[in-house]
C-alpha cells in the first residue's frame, strides 16, 4: 500500500481548523481534484457518516463512497474511501497553544486496476498524490487565515 503525508502550521484554533476540516462538505472547496461530496448523512461529521466521492486523477475520473471509522473532536478524523481508489485519510490535529494548531494528514491508498493505472505508473501516482496533500494544506491555510 502507498502512502502520502504532509503537516501544517495553521493561526487559528483548533476547534476552529477542526470543524471546518472535518465537515465533507467543506472537501472540495481545500482538496484538489476532489470534484465533489455528495449523498452526505448524517449531516454532522462523526462515526458512520457516509458519502459519495468523486475525483479526478490524471484525467481519470474516480468515484466511490467514504465512511468515518474514527473521530474525535479537536483531535482526529479517519475517513475509510472505497471504490475506484481504496484508501485511508487520517487527519491528527494538534492544539499548540498558542491559538495556532498543527494538521498532519496521511493518506494509504491502493489504486484498483482501473484507467488510471493505464495513464499513469506507480512512481508518477505516489508524486501526484504527494502534491495533492500538500497543495490540499497549503489551500486549507489560505481559505482559514484569509479573514486575519
Amino acid at each position: 500500500m502507498a502512502s502520502a503525508k504532509a503537516l501544517i502550521v495553521i493561526r487559528k484554533p483548533v476547534s476552529e481548523v477542526f470543524e471546518y476540516t472535518a465537515s465533507a462538505e467543506n472537501g472540495p472547496a481545500f482538496i484538489p481534484n476532489l470534484n465533489e461530496n455528495t449523498n452526505i448523512t448524517p449531516e454532522k461529521a462523526g462515526v458512520d457518516q457516509t458519502f459519495d466521492w468523486r475525483f479526478n486523477m490524471a484525467g481519470a475520473d474516480l468515484r466511490g463512497k467514504a465512511e468515518g471509522i474514527a473521530f474525535e473532536v479537536d483531535k482526529k478524523v479517519t475517513l475509510r474511501l472505497t471504490g475506484d481508489v481504496n484508501a485511508t485519510w487520517d487527519y491528527t490535529f494538534d492544539d499548540l497553544g498558542d491559538g495556532t494548531t498543527r494538521i498532519t494528514t496521511e493518506i494509504l491508498y491502493e489504486v484498483e486496476p482501473t484507467v488510471l493505472q493505464k495513464v499513469v505508473n506507480a512512481t508518477l501516482l505516489d508524486r501526484i498524490n504527494q502534491n495533492t496533500i500538500e497543495q490540499m494544506f497549503d489551500n486549507l491555510k489560505l481559505i482559514l487565515e484569509s479573514d486575519d
